[in-house]
């Protein structure tokens, strides 16, 4: 009983120092909304976010900059359960909170921090492909796969082939930073979870500046 606390404690600890919503740690653990909010105040310094979370993850993804993210996002978190349903961790059809993590974190590490969603919109995307009101699609001219959601601004087309569109139709491109920032958004989705496997955490003190 007292080992099943310290290990929900310490879940709830490295969802709150990543800046998950209280509603999110609370589900995973079960801890009381009230010492998750005084635990992401001593962490941060500031009181927890309020409002509900999105019904329909689509909602949100109200760019093709924001879809490229969901899409590594969701690519990284496939491979990462099923590396972790191949070692007989969990099951690959079941969402895992552990997994989720692992795979923001790989995200962060892949494309950077500015070029990552937040925890909470990476737990929300695990969901809605869990439910089945998001899911991965192949574009059939680029083979990359791509996340594609319900109530969405976007139809079921690649983001990668519209930015790559709007790439060349825009003025060209006179630096060389901002050249490689676009091959990165490009290429993001396509990269391999070649070094998640199951639920593994990077430590709770790099996060508390992030």
């Amino acid at each position: 009983m007292i080992l099943e606390h310290h290990a929900r404690m310490r879940l709830a600890l490295e969802l709150i120092a990543r800046r998950a919503r209280v509603s999110i740690a609370h589900r995973e653990t079960g801890i009381p909304r009230d010492t998750l909010r005084a635990l992401y105040r001593e962490l941060h310094g500031v009181p927890s976010p309020s409002g509900q979370l999105p019904t329909i993850g689509g909602t949100s993804i109200n760019s093709r900059r924001r879809q490229v993210q969901a899409s590594l996002f969701a690519v990284t978190y496939w491979r990462c359960c099923r590396r972790a349903a191949a070692d007989g961790a969990l099951d690959v059809h079941e969402p895992n909170i552990h997994t989720i993590i692992a795979a923001h974190d790989l995200c962060r590490t892949l494309a950077g921090i500015e070029n990552s969603l937040d925890i909470t919109h990476c737990w929300v995307i695990a969901r809605d492909l869990y439910i089945g009101t998001a899911k991965l699609l192949e574009c059939r001219r680029c083979e990359v796969r791509f996340f594609a959601a319900e109530q969405s601004r976007f139809d079921g087309s690649c983001p990668i082939c519209s930015l790559y569109r709007n790439y060349y139709d825009a003025p060209a491109i006179t630096t060389e930073e901002t050249g490689k920032s676009f091959a990165q958004s490009l290429l993001s989705p396509a990269l391999m979870c070649h070094r998640c496997k199951g639920a593994s955490v990077s430590p709770v003190l790099e996060y508390r500046a992030g």
